[in-house]
């Protein structure tokens, strides 16, 4: 992905805190989320492919060498300036 130009940006993901509204109006932060999966989410890649052929080409090779199933999702923008 590198070599091809496509890698923008990639990272693991650590730990969770999970910040939750309280009925009180205040807010809860507990560790987690634990959630009741076989999958998790441990890193993921931003790519900029030239179609969603190359996409799935990334996500093919990704697959292998992570040994692990890949999603490959579009990436939606937002087009309002930050402040």
């Amino acid at each position: 992905m590198i070599a091809a130009g496509v890698r923008k940006f990639a990272c693991g993901l650590g730990s969770t805190k999970s910040p939750r509204a309280q009925t009180d109006g205040g807010v809860l932060i507990t560790d987690g989320p634990y959630l009741e999966t076989k999958e998790h989410i441990g890193g993921f890649w931003i790519l900029e492919p030239a179609d969603l052929d190359e996409a799935l080409a990334c996500g093919r090779k990704g697959a292998v060498a992570c040994r692990a199933p890949v999603e490959v999702r579009p990436f939606f923008r937002s087009n309002v300036p930050s402040k």
